[in-house]
């Protein structure tokens, strides 16, 4: 529960190995897309499209 209170107040996914690599230029847009493919429906997913 507390793990989500934070994410929920902050607008953060805890965790998002994903959205780290992105942020840190790992790996570009394209790549973070063909990772969220597969997790659309879980929600995770769209939050990772959602990222820029």
């Amino acid at each position: 529960q507390f793990v989500q209170v934070i994410e929920e107040r902050q607008g953060l996914k805890i965790g998002a190995i994903e959205e780290t690599a992105y942020k840190m230029g790992y790996i570009d847009k394209e790549q973070l897309h063909r990772l969220a493919q597969p997790l659309l429906k879980s929600g995770y997913g769209e939050y990772l499209l959602q990222l820029d």
